[in-house]
């Protein structure tokens, strides 16, 4: 469970740091002071998002090539 819940937090660290450092959000957002705020809740919520699906997809795989090993041994 906590390898889980570690899994799920360190990806959705990893996406949040890439998508505030390698996405240009001024090309799709309109930045302004008023809008800021908001965006900010875009990023952490799309963050989110693929943090989620990228480690339920590397705790699949991880489940996977450990029930494969316990079955063949």
């Amino acid at each position: 469970m906590i390898f889980n819940f570690s899994s799920y937090m360190i990806f959705i660290y990893f996406s949040f740091y890439l998508l505030n450092t390698t996405v240009d959000w001024s090309r799709f957002l309109r930045l302004d002071p008023e809008n800021i705020k908001r965006s900010r809740l875009l990023i952490l919520l799309f963050s989110i998002a693929l943090g989620f699906i990228l480690a339920s997809f590397f705790l699949s795989l991880y489940n996977m090539s450990r029930n494969i090993f316990l079955e063949t041994f």
